[in-house]
């Protein structure tokens, strides 16, 4: 490969993931949450002790909390800087798909499998999202990168890679970070029958690695706050596996469903490459070590989150790497012999669904985004895209220009709906807007509640206590308690009840809340005005 194509290569990627960095800004309720507590962090200077609305929480580990808050500290406390880390994360996950691909395979295939990644709808989006997931994904994937290095080969010092990487991932996300890379390993090596390997895997050694890297931090939090193991080993790690934090989505399809739409464009591939490594010229195959790790790194990620009672979009993030990899792999392995048709029927029906949907959600649903015509044009312009390229390959084109347009069409989707698709939806899920009037015309001492959703965002973009407004009769579901996920409901809160009707206050309510209120106690509430998703109620 040409330096000329890697310098291209290398610009298209720093180009989509820090494009407008700086104008998306903070949603609610994930990213306002890391936002907001890398915040306190920088300004009351205690970068030991996560907290948030000034209350302890224990939510996630230090790592990400960190970063952002060194994101602050380096451009201001902006949406930039919050946005800095996880797309220097995403930039890191992308030079190790690259050079994982290269070393295990060849230059083209790394490159490719970059390429893959590039365009991949989830790696796009939690690239330019205030999420740890950006950051684990660089450090769970890193850990099996090194193992199956130090394995393969006679650099057994790879190994130590397992062992620091696991640890920056435990101080990213918690014990997930190295009892699931394990998982997969010690099922590898049953698979391989290789257990004489553990004796060359540094175990001593490389133990201690990860207790010096991992164990300060937590050795702190043990002896800083008497409640840590509880919520953050009880609440949050035990409690998330077991208790369902969202029992609507736990069906057995969500991660099948999630995973078809986190790998578009390429998803379509998957089949045949599997078909390929265990079934060739009317014979039944056995994939080898290379093939075998790559298919337990993606499967089990897959049946692990599968099985766990609490799922999240972003769960299964990690398995884009093995799987960018075998895709690029049997791309390349095909050559003109490489099967287009269901690659692009399916992404062209993709790209037509999701403009047809565009165009006649807003009509049936009045709570939907109401998108610019620029986003239809868009995903439509993709759609005919994908039908010229059908067409083309109809009339003789080379698989080599096909893939090509895939990926041109794919980027150029991406980098465009940062802009027509990414931004405007983000300022439907941010309370940027409420804050900036709050910031304009609430005068400080004023008493501001929400009502529906905290908008964790309007806290930290207005520098302002908001309280949030609960029903009387849901207080006791509502207190956070103990073992339950009621235990992460840390921000300020009032009951109705409590309310003082003659104080100046601002109330911030989602339209649908309206009918939760005593309609006596609303119609005290004058000048609605509506700024962003949601709207402003004073009584002054």
């Amino acid at each position: 490969m040409s330096k000329t194509y890697k310098i291209i290569f290398w610009v298209a990627v720093v180009a989509l993931l820090f494009f407008m960095n700086e104008s998306l800004p903070i949603t609610d309720s994930v990213e306002s949450n890391y936002a907001q507590t890398a915040k306190e962090m920088l300004n009351s200077g205690n970068w030991i002790s996560p907290q948030i609305y000034g209350v302890y929480w224990f939510d996630k580990p230090i790592m990400s909390y960190w970063l952002i808050a060194l994101g602050f500290k380096l451009f201001g406390i902006n949406e930039f800087g919050a946005r800095f880390f996880p797309a220097l994360s995403g930039l890191a996950g992308m030079w190790l798909t690259v050079w994982f691909g290269k070393k295990i395979y060849s230059e083209k295939i790394g490159y490719l499998a970059g390429a893959i990644l590039l365009t991949s709808v989830e790696f796009f989006t939690i690239s330019k999202s205030i999420l740890t997931d950006g950051m684990l994904f660089f450090f769970f994937n890193a850990c099996l990168a090194f193992f199956y290095l130090g394995y393969s080969t006679d650099k057994k010092n790879y190994y130590y890679g397992v062992y620091a990487f696991a640890a920056l991932g435990t101080l990213t996300k918690g014990p997930i970070a190295f009892l699931l890379p394990g998982l997969i390993i010690v099922l590898f090596l049953i698979w391989e029958r290789q257990w004489r390997e553990l004796g060359h895997a540094k175990l001593i050694s490389g133990t201690i690695l990860f207790f010096l890297i991992a164990a300060p931090w937590y050795g702190a939090m043990f002896y800083l706050h008497d409640d840590f193991f509880g919520k953050f080993f009880g609440t949050h790690n035990f409690l998330r596996a077991t208790v369902s934090e969202h029992p609507r989505d736990n069906v057995i399809y969500y991660y099948t469903a999630i995973n078809i739409l986190a790998s578009f464009v390429w998803i379509a591939f998957f089949p045949a490459t599997i078909k390929n490594l265990i079934y060739k010229a009317g014979h039944w195959l056995r994939p080898v070590a290379r093939e075998k790790f790559l298919l337990l790194w993606v499967f089990t990620i897959f049946f692990f989150y599968q099985n766990m009672a609490t799922k999240y979009i972003t769960y299964t993030y990690p398995l884009l790497l093995p799987l960018s990899i075998l895709i690029a792999a049997y791309i390349v392995e095909k050559g003109e012999n490489l099967g287009m048709k269901a690659v692009i029927a399916f992404d062209t029906l993709i790209y037509g669904g999701v403009a047809i949907t565009a165009i006649l959600l807003p009509q049936y649903n009045d709570e939907a985004m109401d998108y610019d015509h620029k986003a239809v044009i868009l995903v439509c312009t993709c759609a005919v895209a994908m039908l010229w390229a059908a067409w083309k390959k109809w009339r003789g084109a080379t698989c080599y220009r096909t893939v090509l347009t895939i990926l041109c069409v794919a980027y150029t989707f991406n980098l465009v709906a940062v802009k027509v698709l990414a931004q405007p939806l983000m300022f439907k899920v941010s309370a940027i807007k409420a804050a900036e009037y709050i910031n304009a015309n609430v005068p400080e001492g004023t008493t501001i509640y929400s009502l529906d959703n905290y908008p964790t965002s309007a806290v930290f973009y207005s520098n302002r206590k908001i309280i949030n407004l609960i029903p009387d009769r849901q207080e006791s579901k509502y207190h956070p308690t103990g073992f339950s996920w009621n235990a992460k409901n840390v921000m300020p809160y009032r009951i109705y009840t409590k309310i003082d009707t003659k104080e100046k206050c601002v109330v911030l309510v989602r339209p649908r809340a309206h009918r939760e209120l005593n309609l006596a106690f609303w119609n005290q509430y004058l000048n609605q005005k509506v700024y962003g998703p949601w709207e402003v109620y004073t009584n002054y």
